[in-house]
This record gives C-alpha cells, structure tokens and sequence, in this order.
C-alpha cells in the first residue's frame, strides 16, 4: 500500500508539469526503481533531479517524495525531516506546506520522540486559519506532547479544553491522560475520577482492563487497600500478564492482614 502511494505520487508529478524529456526520463528511472524497492537508488536519482534545479511545481513534489522514501523506506527520519522542512518553509502553497507539517509533526512525535520540537510543529497546524479539519488530533498531540515533557498543569489544561469537543475518541483520550497527569502528581482521586469518566464511554475490552489496573494502582499509592484488591481481582484473567495480578492479589493481602494484627 505504502508503495503504491509512492507510485501515485509519482503519476502526479508527471501530470501537467511540463518538463523536458531528460527530466522525465529521470523520473520515469525513479518510478521504475521504486517499483522494483530499490529505494536508496531511486532517492539518489531524486536527489540528482533537485540539483538540476527544476520547477517550483516539480521541486515541491520530488521533495516531498523523498521526505517519504527516507521516513517510510529507509528509517532516515533526520534526513526525511531535511525534505519536508524545505517544502514548509520555502513553499509558498498552503496545501504542500500543510501535508509536510503533518509529516514532520508525525516523524518527531512517533518515530523520534522529540516532544519540543512536536510541539511546535503543531502549534503551526493550530494556528492555522481558517481551522483545518483535524485540528483536535493536532491539539491532542500538542496536549500529549507536554504530558511527555513532564509539564503537567499545562497539559491538563489543555486535555480538558478537549473534553469540550464532540469527537468521542479525542474526549477518551483525554480523560487517559488527565487522569495519567494526575497521577504523576500522585494527585489520586482525581486520576480515578477521570479514568471511571474514560471507563463510562469506551467499550475496547483491552482498554477497560488496562484503566482498571490503573485505578486500582492508584488506589494502593492511596493506601485504599480495599478498593485497590476488588480492582485486582476483578481484572484476574484478563489482564495480559496474570503473575503480576496475583502478586498484587497476594501483596495487598498481607498489607491488610497486617494492618489487623
């Protein structure tokens, strides 16, 4: 799938561009090398096509191309960066400039967990106007991007300016992480407060296990042996890892029988 975007990719570039006949015969070689995955071939053939100086038109798209080769095929996300950068601060089309911030807010957010530099990538797309249709997942990752910098207030308050969209994920996502900001706060009834507030909406099994073990950790940070057991127990055999229940089963058992001697 990934190299058939590639290939569309490709048809476009050599739609309407007008070009000569040696720059589509350096394309059509990129095309073919593409074909038979010989990616770092065709990125050298991309890369000479640049220095030949073409087009606006044509540079925008063979940049983006190889911001795709790099990111997608050969796991260079550095130098990827080096080609959507170019097309975001160079290009004058809004549309091209768009798809290449989304790019590099992706690259720094997921591949190379650089948190301050997501951020300020998707500031851009926030601040763009008028607003652009995925304009909460863009907040949502700017808001997830703080709470990976371990700067908590802020990002609480972001999340819960999310809570006021109609988007059902982005909402649970939000109550997760406002509720995992709390507890790095060791702020703990508030962290169960929004997890019960994530456990109302979802429906994903997996995801109901893994909030349950969460709010019963909490509740044993919070000396609420009790309620951290019943928790426990109600995930045994449902978690994924059942060992580490039954030693949270057996631990908190002696802590309360302790606590009645």
């Amino acid at each position: 799938m990934k190299k058939n975007n590639l290939l569309l990719l490709l048809s476009f570039i050599l739609t309407g561009c007008g070009f000569s006949s040696g720059l589509y015969k350096d394309i059509i070689q990129a095309q073919d090398l593409i074909t038979e995955q010989k990616y770092k071939e065709a990125a050298l053939v991309y890369e000479t096509i640049l220095l030949k100086k073409p087009s606006k038109n044509i540079n925008i798209k063979i940049n983006f191309q190889l911001g795709e080769i790099y990111s997608i095929y050969l796991n260079d996300y550095n130098k990827s960066l080096k080609y959507f950068i170019s097309i975001a601060e160079n290009s004058n089309e809004p549309a091209w400039q768009i798809k290449s911030l989304e790019k590099m807010g992706s690259i720094y957010f997921d591949n190379l967990k650089d948190y301050k530099q997501s951020i300020k990538v998707y500031e851009k797309l926030i601040n763009v106007s008028p607003a652009l249709q995925n304009q909460n997942y863009y907040k949502l990752r700017y808001a997830i991007s703080y709470l990976k910098l371990n700067k908590l207030n802020e990002s609480i308050k972001k999340f819960k300016d999310l809570l006021k969209t109609n988007e059902s994920e982005i909402v649970l996502e939000s109550y997760f992480n406002i509720g995992i900001a709390y507890f790095y706060q060791k702020k703990w009834n508030n962290a169960v407060k929004n997890w019960y507030e994530f456990l109302r909406y979802e429906k994903r099994k997996d995801k109901i296990v893994q909030v349950k073990f969460l709010i019963a950790n909490a509740y044993e940070s919070n000396e609420e042996l009790k309620k951290a057991y019943n928790i426990y127990y109600s995930i045994l055999g449902e978690y994924p890892n059942t060992s580490v229940i039954k030693n949270r089963l057996n631990s908190l058992y002696e802590r309360r029988v302790s606590r009645k001697r």
